[in-house]
């Protein structure tokens, strides 16, 4: 399975690299030759680029192996525009697609790169929020499919109605409907929740609970429990830093990427018929 998932990785590069035509019809890969397949080139920005999705360094070594499963995939490819999958509706809409996923992608990857704190700002973040990183809470946990309903049930929930009945009922989720332990600042990385959102949920008292968090996986609502003090003097380690650092580059990139689409969205000319889809 391993090695299908790299051969579609590798497929999707070939695909997506380049401007221009090749031989066979694919995009054509731009830079150094340092080999070919049949008629479709291997350059070394192609290469590299592969070496960066499997996330490791082209050595001597490897390069041979990288060299070997590029030449798999070019083969595989040529022979799908052999069979015609160039002119099939699907393949063509899902080549489409993921051109636009992969340059929003990469934009989105190289304005998070701009947004990089500095030491200093982290240390600042820290000293301002030094006590919250010396609680523990304990609190329950629902994920939830649609906005309107989450919405709704947290109603329901400030109204007084049992949050492990709905949570049942309603999470995706039941796992965590008690999260175990007394998790600390940094567990909204693993929940997926922004650094706002993870203050908001650290200044809940016991028994309040949280606004909806829009998350990749769903609406989540917390339910805080109980507050308690792990430790009077919390320290900035490695750990803190890193979380730290990466919730205030994850909250720049999404401020800038919300406000680059608002801006976009006022320019643009968005005609849509969703009544034609089933006509």
């Amino acid at each position: 399975m391993k090695h299908f998932t790299l051969i579609l990785t590798f497929l999707t590069i070939t695909l997506i690299t380049g401007c221009q035509k090749s031989p066979s019809g694919l995009r054509a890969p731009q830079g150094k030759v340092i080999g070919t397949v049949n008629q479709d080139r291997i350059t070394v920005p192609e290469v590299n680029y592969a070496a960066e999705q499997l996330r490791v360094e082209v050595t001597a070594a490897n390069l041979p192996k990288i060299l070997d499963r590029m030449v798999a995939v070019n083969l595989l490819a040529q022979e799908a525009i052999r069979r015609g999958f160039l002119k099939d509706e699907k393949v063509i809409s899902g080549l489409a697609w993921n051109e636009r996923l992969y340059l929003a992608s990469e934009l989105t990857s190289r304005i998070a790169e701009t947004a990089e704190p500095t030491s200093g700002e982290i240390l600042e973040y820290f000293q301002k929020h030094r006590d919250d990183f010396g609680l523990g809470l304990k609190m329950m946990l629902m994920v939830i499919a649609d906005s309107v309903i989450a919405e709704q049930t947290r109603s329901e929930l400030l109204a007084g109605a049992d949050f492990a009945k709905l949570a049942r009922e309603r999470s995706l989720d039941t796992s965590y409907i008690t999260v175990p332990g007394y998790p600390t600042r940094g567990v909204g990385m693993s929940f997926g929740w922004g650094l706002a959102d993870e203050e908001a949920v650290f200044n809940l008292k016991p028994g309040e609970i949280s606004p909806v968090i829009p998350t990749l996986v769903g609406y989540q609502i917390v339910k805080v429990l109980e507050k308690r003090v792990l430790t009077d003097n919390p320290a900035l380690n490695q750990a803190t830093q890193y979380y730290i650092g990466e919730a205030l580059k994850e909250q720049r990139r999404r401020q800038v990427m919300d406000s680059l689409l608002t801006s976009l969205k006022e320019k643009a000319k968005v005609v849509l018929s969703p009544e034609e889809y089933t006509r």
